[in-house]
């Protein structure tokens, strides 16, 4: 079997994408005559000719397109090879452990997450899904590296937050409800109509039971759902008045909630939280540069 020179290959491939020998001894920094005779004796070793001379440049014989196909499929493995020793060597290698509420771990939180494990393919995910307590605990613990939720980390509580989102409130109702046709509603207005609310650790249903008592509304019923898409699907057929997330909304299929913009407006940040006073794993520490080089790019 003909030995494999991995220079001749570059050479190859320079040539290949340039089409002269010329700009391809620039690329590598080399000079024309060494790329020369370097593609000659690639080849004489391959037994065939890879481009055509003529006196617009160098093309690709149909051997040398077949073979070129090889050579990036192969390069492409090797560009592999060389990310994971490089990551191996900064450290990279093990799990990003993480934990997130729901709404979260389904949206933007994975999506974060997915974006980080695509560029270090070597780093594991270890994410877990609990209810925002849940999370909280787990930061705390040191169970997990950090966690994602909606709003700020709860008092006495020393974690540092790094935000990534922002999340807003709409009042949302079955298409042939009677308030369907508004654009907005103040909150006031929904005295005495029944209401679907998620379970009182939610934000929703914080923020909700707040305007509650501030504008002094009393709902003729309060439904209780585990899950905003819980509460969509009371509200699409109950009738009831539901507060959901606009990026929820967004997700139902299209026709079987109307959503109206309330007033005052309710939104809350997402917040990355992470324990300050722990020393964070290379993983986590690669994770926390590569959040700052996506925020300066922004």
């Amino acid at each position: 079997m003909m030995p494999i020179d991995v220079r001749a290959l570059e050479i190859f491939r320079a040539i290949a994408d340039t089409g002269s020998a010329t700009r391809a001894a620039e690329r590598l920094h080399t000079t024309q005559p060494s790329v020369t005779r370097t593609i000659l004796a690639f080849e004489r070793a391959c037994g065939f000719k890879l481009f055509e001379r003529g006196r617009y440049g160098m093309a690709l014989t149909e051997p040398g397109q077949v073979l070129l196909a090889s050579v990036e499929r192969n390069f492409a493995g090797l560009r592999t090879i060389q990310r994971t020793i490089r990551e191996l060597k900064a450290g990279l290698h093990g799990a990003l452990t993480a934990a997130a509420i729901p709404v979260l771990a389904e949206g933007e939180f994975g999506a974060l997450v997915g974006a980080f494990m695509r560029e270090h393919a070597q780093v594991r995910a270890d994410l877990r899904v609990s209810a925002p307590d849940l999370v909280l605990k787990d930061i705390v613990t040191g169970e997990v590296d950090f966690g994602a939720v909606i709003g700020p980390a709860p008092p006495g509580i020393d974690l540092a937050t790094l935000p990534i989102g922002r999340r807003t409130m709409g009042v949302a109702v079955a298409p042939g409800h009677r308030l369907a046709d508004r654009r907005s509603i103040h909150f006031r207005e929904l005295d005495g109509l029944p209401f679907v609310l998620t379970v009182r650790s939610h934000n929703s249903s914080v923020a909700v039971e707040a305007m509650m008592s501030e504008f002094r509304v009393q709902p003729s019923i309060i439904h209780e759902a585990g899950t905003q898409r819980t509460a969509a699907e009371l509200v699409r057929n109950s009738g009831a008045i539901g507060f959901l997330d606009y990026e929820i909304i967004a997700t139902l299929p299209p026709g079987s909630i109307t959503a109206i913009a309330l007033e005052p407006e309710v939104a809350w940040p997402i917040n990355l939280l992470y324990r300050r006073d722990r020393k964070p794993s290379p993983v986590f520490a690669a994770f926390l540069g590569w959040l700052g080089s996506r925020a300066s790019i922004a």
